[in-house]
């Protein structure tokens, strides 16, 4: 190879035995690709697909000296890296229902005897994980055996047939989709200044990290497995593989109506699946999280005892040329047209959040699945804001906030707010 042609043609290396700095050799392949559709007029996809890996080689590449005969040897080779892949992962719900995340969890259970099988051939060298079906060398926590039978059980696939090598995984699409088309058509251009409908769903597979075994490397030719666990050596040494899928959001819609009214409407689901090859464990964490929105614009909305027009005879005075002008300008620019504020408008906003999250840890061959972290927090904040004219303008508000804990570990809180803010401009 290079490093040979370096050491023996060119005299590059030194020949010193004190000579012990690694060589280095790094890769990495990156992929990213968006495709944007437009199958007719104000409908729009959007599909991306992404591959991020990196890799170093580092090994000890020296002249060595034995029997009087010069060699240039290769010393303990070595791999780290990480991978990052857009991943579908649909084939399993999103669900917070105990009985279904039990179930999920079952299946990956069994599926580890399943990839055994596919792997070795003979019983394991412990009767309990023969009687199981564990075959020689791959019993029920080597890596290699629960890596692809997480995988096949929480996204839906065979485990007789998911691939064993997960940096062969393919790149799979997320996609986002938008139509704001509707309030265009004769029925809905009547009642609808604006209306918007959005999905999406977005999925990764990623391995933090993952280095050489110096185990396998030291027992590679022999092939011989652990004499604790009777498994082999996996070769590759992978702290945990996180799996993350959300729908964001699953639906949205956003509309504003002709009168001046709002209304929008999100629903999001997320799950997160991190297995752990340390302490062999998932944390599997499900969310969901629902807003509401509704806005209303009462345009030219006299209050008398704060605009003074409840005087005795006190008469609206006529607006200049000037004044008409503005007015005209702020009708043209709508809500928020024209870069400045209308007078005497009332603005009303509610909105409203609801978020339910929950953590399950799921501990393998212990039959413990508890839910270690979470939280329901509803959050309701109406406000209404009263442009009395140019310079003066309030606001009123209300915010209240509850949360409550899924586990001992927390108390219920309710917070609320609510006040009066007066805005006064000098210029």
């Amino acid at each position: 190879d290079w490093l040979h042609q370096i050491g023996n043609n060119k005299n590059w290396l030194s020949s010193s035995v004190f000579q012990n700095r690694e060589v280095l050799q790094d890769y990495n392949q990156k992929f990213e690709s968006r495709i944007t559709i437009e199958p007719y007029r104000d409908f729009r996809i959007e599909v991306d697909i992404n591959r991020n890996y990196t890799e170093g080689h580092a090994q000890f590449f020296k002249d060595t000296v034995a029997d009087g005969v010069s060699s240039l040897v290769h010393a303990i080779p070595k791999k780290t890296g990480s991978m990052a892949i857009s991943y579908f992962a649909l084939g399993t719900p999103m669900t917070t229902d105990a009985a279904e995340i039990r179930r999920l969890f079952g299946i990956f259970d069994q599926n580890r005897s399943i990839i055994a099988q596919r792997l070795g051939q003979g019983a394991h060298s412990i009767d309990s994980l023969a009687a199981r079906g564990y075959t020689f060398g791959y019993g029920n926590i080597q890596n290699e055996v629960i890596l692809p039978a997480f995988i096949a059980a929480y996204t839906g696939k065979d485990a007789q047939t998911v691939g064993l090598d997960v940096f062969k995984t393919l790149p799979s699409p997320s996609w986002r989709l938008n139509y704001n088309g509707l309030s265009k058509l004769p029925w809905f251009s009547n009642i609808f200044q604006n209306f918007s409908l959005t999905h999406g769903y977005k999925g990764s597979l990623t391995v933090n990290r993952f280095d050489t075994n110096p185990l396998w490397l030291s027992t590679r030719n022999q092939f011989g497995p652990d004499p604790i666990s009777g498994n082999f050596y996996a070769r590759f040494l992978i702290p945990e593989v996180v799996i993350q899928e959300a729908f964001s959001p699953l639906i949205a819609i956003d509309a504003t109506l002709k009168n001046g009214m709002s209304f929008q409407l999100d629903y999001k689901r997320s799950r997160a699946l991190g297995m752990s090859f340390v302490s062999y464990q998932l944390a599997e964490t499900q969310s969901k999280e629902i807003s509401v929105g509704f806005g209303y614009l009462l345009r030219d909305f006299d209050i008398p005892f704060l605009t003074g027009s409840n005087k005795r005879g006190a008469k609206k005075p006529e607006p200049n040329a000037q004044q008409q002008q503005q007015q005209k300008n702020n009708q043209a620019g709508g809500r928020r047209g024209g870069g400045q504020l209308r007078t005497r408008d009332l603005d009303f906003n509610f909105n409203m959040s609801l978020r339910d999250d929950v953590t399950f840890n799921h501990l393998l061959d212990q039959g413990i699945i508890e839910p270690v972290r979470g939280n329901y927090a509803l959050n309701i904040s109406p406000s209404a804001e009263y442009q009395i004219n140019t310079r003066l303008g309030l606001r009123l508000f209300f915010d209240y906030r509850q949360n409550i804990p899924r586990t001992s570990a927390g108390f219920p809180r309710i917070d609320t707010s609510g006040g009066l803010v007066v805005r006064f401009k000098l210029i």
